[in-house]
């Protein structure tokens, strides 16, 4: 069974989030914990709501977990959540956890999407003011710094990768078959999920699933970040 979550991350995360959230949810009922630090008004009434939001976005990734945007969604839901609370350190470590995610899926690569991140960071920082000067600047500051660091180091390993093994594994050298190929090659360069992948193709998805899993044994990798990894600078 755990070996299974292994295998799934985002179903291990999203059960990592569901602990986190119902422990908060029960702090909140004995001890108003996640809004006591709030100046705003209704803080109770956001806190409830966005942990229960929260909670079935979580429930929602553990079964379609193929689909990371639930979890994105909810880490997003309680930023703003501990933001408009009052809890700034808890808001900026979702932040980072949802910004490494982004990074390893490639997630800002597109113009549009890296906009509405920033949009979405701004709106962050504007939901601080109230809390005075002080606090707003410590925020963007630490903000701009963890980014900051986290793209530089994200660029390392990146560099770093690509100067241990500057030659991808070549596809000729697997007896993948044509569809499986063009699984690799849409997931790699564009994303693609699994239904758009059986759409395309003709089948259904369950025989995508299929596909995916026998590549990922034969590569002697897990996922999805593990393949477009494996494939940078691949020329398809």
């Amino acid at each position: 069974m755990f070996k299974k979550l292994l295998d799934k991350p985002f179903r291990l995360m999203s059960v990592a989030g569901l602990v986190y959230l119902l422990t908060m949810l029960l702090l909140n009922i004995f001890t108003d914990f996640s809004y006591e630090q709030s100046i705003m008004p209704f803080s109770k009434a956001v806190s409830y709501a966005s942990q229960g939001v929260a909670i079935v976005l979580c429930v929602l990734t553990f079964f379609f977990y193929i689909n990371h945007y639930f979890y994105y969604a909810a880490l997003e839901i309680m930023i703003f959540s501990n933001l408009y609370t009052g809890r700034i350190y808890t808001a900026l470590f979702l932040t980072s956890i949802l910004f490494v995610l982004m990074l390893l899926e490639n997630k800002l690569v597109s113009r549009k999407k890296l906009t509405l991140y920033i949009a979405l960071e701004i709106a962050k920082v504007i939901l601080v003011v109230p809390y005075g000067a002080k606090t707003f600047f410590e925020y963007a500051g630490i903000v701009l710094f963890s980014l900051c660091m986290i793209g530089c180091i994200n660029i390392l390993f990146r560099h770093a990768y690509t100067r241990k093994d500057s030659v991808p594994p070549s596809l000729d050298g697997y007896k993948f078959s044509d569809r499986q190929k063009d699984c690799i090659k849409e997931i790699v360069l564009n994303n693609t999920t699994i239904k758009a992948l059986a759409i395309s193709h003709n089948v259904s998805e369950s025989a995508i699933k299929k596909d995916l899993s026998h590549i990922y044994d034969v590569l002697g990798i897990t996922g999805k970040a593990d393949l477009k990894a494996l494939f940078i600078g691949y020329e398809f």
